[in-house]
C-alpha cells in the first residue's frame, strides 16, 4: 500500500509541475449503486498538454454526500483530444487512477471509518475558449470503485490557460538574488474527515528552503486546534514539486511527507481506531509574491492518518524570503 501511495503521488507531481491550464467546476452527482441518490460535486484539474493531442492531468474531485458516504479523491489521466472551429474549441476524453478518501458509517452514534482504495475515473470534456487564456467547460466524470460506490458526476466549469497567444511575448524569469529561504506563520481551520466534520482553528509555523528551480523541502510545525475529538499537534516534514507562473509571482505547488504527531484524544463514539503518531501529510498550496521579500501563501493539506482520524487544514499566512 504504501508503494502504491508513493507511485501514485509521483505522478501527481509530475501532472502538477508543468501544468499549463487549470480548471475549477462544479456541478451535480449521482450514485446508481446507492439508490440512485444524487448530491453536489465540485474540484479542480491542472493539466499539461504533451503532444499537440495527447495530454495528462491532476485532479482533486469532492462527490458530495450520500448515505453512509462522503467521498472525494484525487486522480491522475491521460487525454486523447481535439482541437476544433480553428482553436475555439477542445474536445477531450481521458481515463487514470483514482486515489479515493471515504468517510463511511460504521455504526450508532455517528461512528464512522476513513477508508482509503483505489478506483478509475473516466472522463470527457468540451471547452470552448472565449479568448486565448479563457474558456468554459462542460465536463463529465465516471468513477468505479470496487470497494466503494460507484459515481457519475457532470460539472459545468472555468478554465485559464497559461501563457501568451502564438507571437506574443514570454514573460522572463524572476530575480532569484533575494535568497532561498522562507519562513512563513499560518492561520486557518482543521476538519475532522468524520460524518458531523468537527473542526477547530489551526495554526503553523513553517520554514521552507528552495532546493532547485522547481523542488522546495519544508519543516512545519502544526497545530490542528481542539476539536470534539481531541487536539492534534505534530510536525510534518516535506519535498514540494512547484511550477511559477506569471514571471514567478504566483507559484502552484505539491507536498509529501511524514507527518509526526502528538495528540490527545478525548472519549467519543465518533472517534475509534488506534492512535498512532505518524501520518502522512499531502498539501496543495498556491503562493503570490507581493514583493521581493514578501509573499502570501494559501493552503489545502489532507492528513492520511490510516486510523479513521483524517483531517483537512486550511491555512493561510505570509511569508518573509532571505
Amino acid at each position: 500500500m504504501i508503494r502504491r501511495s508513493l507511485c501514485f503521488v509521483v505522478l501527481l507531481w509530475s501532472a502538477l509541475v508543468q501544468a499549463q491550464q487549470v480548471d475549477v467546476y462544479a456541478g451535480g452527482m449521482k450514485s446508481p449503486g446507492n439508490r440512485t441518490e444524487r448530491s453536489y460535486a465540485w474540484g479542480f484539474t491542472y493539466a499539461q498538454a504533451i503532444t499537440p493531442h495527447i495530454a495528462t492531468s491532476f485532479s482533486w474531485l469532492n462527490e458530495g454526500h450520500v448515505t453512509d458516504h462522503h467521498r472525494d479523491g484525487f486522480a491522475v489521466q491521460l487525454w486523447a483530444h481535439q482541437m476544433l472551429f480553428g482553436g475555439r474549441a477542445d474536445l477531450g476524453v481521458g481515463v487514470g487512477p483514482y486515489r479515493f478518501f471515504d468517510t463511511v458509517a460504521a455504526g450508532p452514534n455517528r461512528a464512522y471509518d476513513d477508508r482509503h482504495g483505489y478506483g478509475l475515473m473516466a472522463s470527457t470534456y468540451l471547452a470552448w475558449y472565449i479568448t486565448w487564456n479563457w474558456s468554459i467547460t462542460l465536463r463529465a466524470n465516471w468513477v468505479r470503485a470496487g470497494s466503494s460506490i460507484d459515481t457519475s458526476s457532470y460539472v459545468v466549469g472555468l478554465g485559464y490557460r497559461f501563457g501568451s497567444a502564438p507571437g506574443g511575448v514570454s514573460p522572463s524569469r524572476r530575480n532569484t538574488e533575494t535568497g532561498h529561504g522562507v519562513v512563513s506563520v499560518y492561520s486557518g481551520l482543521s476538519v475532522v474527515n468524520s460524518l458531523t466534520s468537527q473542526n477547530a482553528r489551526a495554526y503553523s509555523f513553517e520554514y521552507r528552503r528552495e532546493v532547485a528551480e522547481w523542488l522546495d523541502a519544508s519543516l512545519a510545525l502544526i497545530d490542528e486546534g481542539c476539536s470534539d475529538i481531541g487536539h492534534r499537534q505534530g510536525m510534518a516534514a516535506q519535498l514540494w514539486l512547484k511550477h511559477g507562473f506569471f514571471d514567478d509571482r504566483l507559484q502552484l505547488s505539491l507536498g509529501f511527507g511524514p507527518y509526526v504527531t502528538w495528540s490527545r484524544y478525548d472519549t467519543n463514539p465518533e472517534a475509534a481506531g488506534r492512535q498512532n503518531v505518524v501520518a502522512a501529510l499531502l498539501t496543495m498550496s498556491a503562493s503570490y509574491r507581493l514583493s521581493p521579500r514578501w509573499i502570501a501563501r494559501a493552503s489545502w493539506a489532507r492528513v492520511v492518518s490510516g486510523f479513521d482520524r483524517d483531517s483537512d487544514i486550511f491555512l493561510a499566512g505570509i511569508g518573509y524570503r532571505y
